[in-house]
């Protein structure tokens, strides 16, 4: 499992919890800051995937053949 897919899980678990709070609303404090947590894990999720783009090929010992 990569980096990603486990803050891929996090976003559904902070998402699921974020669901049970009422007012369902950026008033409400707790609402809001499980927005926050998972406005930040995309952001993350997006660093990686440019991080891992960025990145040169890994030699495949395969295609050397």
């Amino acid at each position: 499992m990569t980096d990603e897919d486990r803050l891929q899980q996090m976003i559904g678990e902070l998402r699921r919890m974020r669901e049970q709070c009422e007012p369902k609303s950026n008033q409400n404090s707790r609402y809001l800051r499980y927005s926050n947590a998972v406005s930040a894990l995309r952001w993350i999720i997006d660093d990686l995937a440019k991080e891992r783009a960025a990145q040169p090929a890994a030699f495949d010992d395969v295609s050397a053949r």
